[in-house]
């Protein structure tokens, strides 16, 4: 029995070692997930640099902004107190993905499909 265990020993090595491989690159796997791009999104990036532009304006003053300031903020279309009206066109909502099917529907086809092939 010794013999038999002595014989395994490098098999164990292998394996513990293909195993740490498998965690190190399984860690690393979902950074390659993402497409790597050239260029960065010119609308993202203008509506990030009027993000930043707010939140320095506001770290700017000597005070912290009142209760009327932050509703007065948030009023007129805006987001939210914090981001203001910035990104507000690039976001997705109804309004603006007009002919484009919805999550609930693309779901209910691709059901229907799966089930016509199964003969469900």
């Amino acid at each position: 029995m010794k013999d038999a265990l002595t014989a395994l020993r490098p098999l164990r090595y292998f394996l513990t070692l293909c195993l740490c491989a498998v965690l190190l690159f399984s860690s690393a796997t979902p950074a390659f997930a993402t497409p790597i791009k050239g260029e960065p999104n010119a609308a993202a990036n203008k509506a990030a640099k009027e993000y930043e532009q707010e939140s320095r304006n506001t770290i700017a003053t000597d005070h912290p902004p009142t209760l009327s300031e932050t509703q007065e903020k948030a009023s007129g279309g805006a987001l939210n107190e914090v981001q203001g009206k910035a990104g507000l066109n690039e976001m997705k909502r109804p309004s603006n993905t007009n002919g484009k099917p919805t999550v609930e529907k693309n779901v209910k086809t691709i059901l229907e499909k799966v089930q016509d092939k199964f003969g469900g």
